[in-house]
């Protein structure tokens, strides 16, 4: 039993790690230490937050008085890309909204295996026009505009894929 103890927290904090990395289909070098870097802030930012938290009930268990911390207002969401297709995607996603050193809040060269899904980290409140294909130097994308505000989850498959099944039926 004391072993059941001991193991049920530590696989706990490895599936918490674990699903917080950044995904393995982002091969832009930019990209991946942009996704890094706002990774690294919106932890950093949860993590304050709760010790103010833990803080403010101490100090209110101590002196009475309660103390109240206002949150931050959230800068940042986990987005779900999930490609639905029998084909790898490769998928470009674009904004115009800047990072701090100028650059774009864009994410490139997602190459996403066929049936799989990928979260990533964006930030809150901004439009992405989402190209993607299923042939690598295919003359034409296609496109999904989102804004990370309302979307949480979004589901990539060609039309081209469904205009084939459509033929077939």
């Amino acid at each position: 039993m004391k072993l059941l103890n001991r193991i049920i927290p530590v696989g706990i904090s490895l599936l918490i790690l674990l699903s917080c990395s950044v995904s393995g289909y982002i091969t832009d070098p930019e990209s991946i230490q942009r996704q890094k870097k706002m990774h690294q802030y919106r932890t950093g930012v949860n993590i304050g937050e709760g010790f103010l938290v833990i803080g403010s009930a101490i100090g209110a268990a101590f002196t009475g008085i309660d103390f109240y911390s206002q949150t931050q207002e959230q800068s940042f969401r986990k987005l779900k890309l999930q490609n639905e297709s029998k084909d790898t995607l490769f998928v470009n996603m674009m904004t115009d909204y800047q990072w701090k050193d100028s650059a774009y809040f864009d994410i490139r060269d997602i190459v996403m295996p066929p049936f799989r899904s990928m979260k990533l980290i964006v930030p809150m409140g901004i439009a992405y026009n989402i190209y993607f294909r299923n042939e690598y130097g295919a003359p034409d994308d296609e496109k999904a505009e989102i804004n990370t505000s309302e979307t949480g989850r979004v589901r990539l498959k060609p039309e081209k894929e469904n205009q084939e099944k459509a033929g077939m039926n």
